[in-house]
């Protein structure tokens, strides 16, 4: 169990890295990532996010940035990465008290950047058996 939920985390944190590349610049630092994180309704909904977070109810947070997704306002794909790459950080057993999993966070990662059009093929490929 160790080793898939150890693969699923890399996976997670491979994608975030990618999506930031892709759509904010090579390494994710300087204007692009950090700029998109500071837009008014983009820092809005981060904390808020981030306040869901530190209450424990990452359900109601995943809820609340699927409402506020769109398509035409990259800084909010800016906000999904940054609230994945927090809830990844978790521990499993944090994810679990809150009826989560490692693999609940991929698809919904993967269900986000969707929405802006961008498609990850192998996405839901299976870590290895333990």
């Amino acid at each position: 169990m160790f080793i898939q939920q150890d693969w699923l985390m890399r996976q997670i944190e491979m994608i975030i890295s990618a999506i930031i590349r892709l759509f904010f610049g090579k390494d994710g630092q300087g204007s692009g990532w950090e700029e998109a994180l500071r837009q008014t309704r983009a820092a809005e909904l981060k904390e808020e996010l981030a306040g869901l977070l530190d209450e424990k109810q990452l359900g109601k947070a995943e809820d609340l940035l699927f409402q506020s997704l769109d398509p035409e306002d990259g800084s909010i794909l800016a906000v999904a990465v940054d609230f994945y790459q927090r809830a990844n950080a978790m521990t499993d057993q944090e994810l679990e008290a809150q009826g989560f999993t490692r693999e609940e966070l991929l698809e919904g990662l993967g269900q986000a950047v969707e929405r802006y059009g961008v498609y990850l093929p192998g996405l839901w490929d299976r870590p290895p058996e333990s």
